[in-house]
């Protein structure tokens, strides 16, 4: 029964931006941009959505529509308030369904376009994370943990870079077994 539910939503929004794009068909080799009310509410129906099915394994259409809205959406009002908040979630998408490259050029843009938005350090760790655990570029990981580091120190952000620059590299086992060996280290003293 839930499951109905949730595919009237995703239905719903699709309808609803099909419905908007046909209203708004001037010259068919133009780019059509909705109006900003239509992208909010088919991302407001796709985010709850997302939000109601959170215990489940995420579905893969959904989040694949969803990077597509957020990602138009900051193209095409580069200067509302929501624009970087959409090009962070649709970095944190892309991670989470692990591409990279999308997930890199979302932050990348986010951090280039919006340098003062307030999630920008955690943008710059997403992007550390994705280098080390999804490209396995240790180089660059390490480059980018350290630009932490540098530009936010004595904070939690520096704290867990550095720890991460210990770590990368390294098998969850061998993570496992280093933390181990400190505790029974710490536990003897």
């Amino acid at each position: 029964m839930k499951f109905l539910s949730i595919r009237k939503i995703y239905f719903a929004s699709a309808i609803l931006l099909f419905t908007a794009c046909q209203e708004n068909k001037k010259n068919p080799h133009e780019q059509q941009i909705l109006p900003i009310e239509k992208y909010q509410a088919a991302i407001d129906s796709l985010e709850n959505k997302m939000h109601a099915t959170r215990n489940l394994p995420i579905d893969h259409a959904t989040a694949m529509f969803a990077m597509k809205l957020y990602e138009e959406y900051a193209s095409y009002f580069p200067n509302e308030k929501n624009a970087p908040v959409y090009l962070f979630k649709a970095g944190e998408l892309a991670n989470s369904l692990q591409m990279p490259q999308p997930a890199l050029n979302y932050f990348n843009r986010l951090i280039n376009k919006y340098p003062d938005y307030k999630n920008i350090p955690y943008a710059l760790f997403m992007q550390a994370m994705v280098y080390g655990d999804q490209l396995n570029d240790t180089t660059k990981a390490r480059q980018v943990y350290q630009s932490i580091s540098e530009k936010y120190p004595g904070t939690q952000l520096d704290i867990d870079a550095r720890a991460s620059i210990e770590n990368l590299g390294k098998s969850t086992e061998e993570i496992i077994r280093e933390f181990e060996s400190k505790q029974n280290t710490s536990t003897r003293k």
